[in-house]
């Protein structure tokens, strides 16, 4: 009599699928579990943005949004790119022992290489210990407030949704890079990946936003939200027949 083989599980991976993608609707492929602390805080600072934006009155408008919320928004969109630019791989092309020289000279201010705009902080050169992984302290399964899946907003504007979508693809992209398994940073490859995206919202806030990008919008309520019904919207009510 054979005996069947037991089959063997990975140990890689987690019989609850939960604990691993938690996410649903534009959130459904995000990882929110791992290393990389860098990627942490870049989601926290899209998730912290994307709340701003959705509490923003302008996207209850049914075309683009105003200049005023414009330029707030780019603003962001600047200073997340911003913090891509910092959380990149960025070696400072210097030998191990001038830099085992700096660490250890007491004239040399660490702010001075932490506020260089055009690198990343030094520290990248030497080898550092790994870190643990841990959850995103963020719900992305609709059971946060501050954290709506896009299917449960009713947003009437059009290039609002389209902004909000890209951006949380954006999310789930940057939760998704190998470089989740670092400890610290992300790859130049990487960077370009997220800049990429990064650059198509910052094209969406100058193609659809503003006062000059907004069409008109002569009809301002929607049939479902006449107060008599939507039989009471132009063009719906029927006339009563007389023999």
């Amino acid at each position: 009599m054979l005996l069947a083989t037991p089959t063997r599980q990975p140990t890689h991976i987690s019989a609850n699928w939960s604990d691993i993608m938690p996410g649903v609707d534009t959130f459904a492929d995000a990882i929110t579990r791992f290393r990389n602390r860098s990627v942490h805080t870049y989601v926290g600072h899209l998730l912290t943005f994307r709340g701003q934006i959705l509490q923003d009155g302008e996207f209850g408008v049914q075309s683009g949004w105003d200049t005023a919320t414009n330029t707030f928004m780019l603003e962001w969109l600047v200073s997340l790119d911003f913090l891509r630019r910092k959380i990149t791989h960025n070696p400072q092309g210097v030998d191990l022992k001038t830099l085992e020289a700096r660490a250890k000279d007491l004239g040399v201010n660490i702010l001075d290489n932490v506020t260089r705009l055009s690198t990343a902080p030094e520290g990248d050169e030497v080898a550092r210990p790994s870190g643990r992984e841990f959850d995103l302290p963020y719900k992305l399964d609709g059971s946060d407030p501050n954290i709506p899946t896009l299917d449960s907003i009713d947003l009437r504007n059009v290039d609002a949704r389209m902004f909000v979508t890209a951006l949380d693809q954006h999310i789930t992209e940057a939760t998704r890079l190998d470089s989740r398994y670092a400890t610290y940073r992300i790859t130049p490859r990487e960077s370009l990946m997220l800049y990429g995206s990064l650059a198509e919202l910052v094209d969406m806030c100058v193609s659809f936003g503003g006062d000059e990008n907004r069409l008109p919008i002569p009809h301002g309520v929607r049939p479902a939200e006449e107060p008599r019904g939507p039989t009471a919207s132009p063009n719906r009510e029927t006339g009563s027949s007389t023999s």
